[in-house]
C-alpha cells in the first residue's frame, strides 16, 4: 500500500519544538543533596534499593516524590522502579506531588487470619477512638508474629499480645525503634560454634546437592511451602 507524503518542514518543526526538553521527571537538586547525604560511601548497587527507602523514609517519616525520582538518579534506575518497589511493602509512605505527608507516627495493627481471631478489629476501633490524634492507625498484612496476636507495630517497636493500653503505653513512653535482642548470637561466635559447617560441605564439593535433597525428602516434612516459612 503506498505510503502518504510527509512534509520536511513539519518534521523539522516538530524536531526543532522537541529539541532540548528533558524526557522524564526533572531530579530536584535540594533533594538529590538529601539522598546523597543519606547514602554517603555507601555502595548504590541495585540489591540496596530496600535499604536506602528504609533510609530516607527513618529520616523523613514518608517517601516524597522528589526523593524517589532524586534516589532513582543516585542509583541509576528507573524512576518507575523505585516507585514500583516502594508502593508494595506497607511499611513505606509514599507521598505524591501534592499530597499531605503522614502523621509522624504510624501504628500499624496486622489484620491477618490469625490476629483476626485474637480481636484485631475491636483493637484498631478502641485505638482509633482514643490515639486518633496523635498516631495514624494503619491496617496491614501479616507481620510475621501469628502466635503473638494481636500484634501493633508503633514505629518500629512491637507490641505483641497487643491491647489499647499497651499501645498507647508505647506512645506515651515514645517507644518507636525495636530493641535488640539481649540472648542474640553474633556472626563470629556462630561460626566458632560450628555454624555454616553444612553450606561449606556443600561449596567444597564434600556434599552433593542432591545429596542434601534426598536427605530433605526421606525426612517425609510438608508444608514447607510460603513466603516466610524456611
Amino acid at each position: 500500500m503506498p505510503q502518504a507524503d510527509v512534509n520536511p518542514d513539519t518534521v523539522n518543526h516538530r524536531k526543532i519544538r522537541n529539541r532540548g526538553k528533558t524526557k522524564g521527571r526533572i531530579v530536584d537538586l535540594n533533594a538529590l543533596l538529601q539522598v546523597q547525604s543519606l547514602l554517603g560511601d555507601e555502595s548504590r548497587a541495585p540489591d540496596l534499593l530496600i535499604e536506602h527507602l528504609h533510609r530516607i523514609q527513618d529520616k523523613y517519616g514518608h517517601l516524597s516524590a522528589a526523593h524517589l525520582v532524586a534516589l532513582a538518579s543516585e542509583m541509576k534506575l528507573a524512576t518507575t522502579e523505585v516507585y514500583e518497589v516502594a508502593s508494595f511493602y506497607h511499611h513505606f509512605d509514599v507521598v505524591k506531588e501534592n499530597d499531605v505527608a503522614p502523621p509522624a507516627l504510624t501504628g500499624r495493627v496486622c489484620e491477618s487470619v490469625s490476629c483476626e481471631m485474637a480481636g484485631c478489629e475491636s483493637l484498631i476501633a478502641a485505638l482509633e477512638a482514643s490515639l486518633g490524634e496523635t498516631l495514624r492507625v494503619q491496617r496491614v498484612p501479616c507481620v510475621g508474629r501469628c502466635d503473638q496476636a494481636p500484634v501493633a507495630v508503633v514505629g518500629q517497636y512491637t507490641v505483641d499480645a497487643a491491647t489499647p493500653e499497651a499501645v498507647k503505653a508505647a506512645v506515651d513512653a515514645g517507644e518507636t525503634n525495636q530493641p535488640m535482642p539481649t540472648d542474640s548470637i553474633d556472626f563470629d561466635a556462630y561460626r566458632a560454634a560450628g555454624g555454616y559447617q553444612l553450606y561449606e560441605s556443600v561449596v567444597a564439593g564434600d556434599l552433593s546437592g542432591d545429596a542434601i535433597i534426598e536427605s530433605l525428602e526421606g525426612t517425609a516434612l510438608r508444608g514447607l511451602g510460603g513466603g516466610r516459612i524456611p
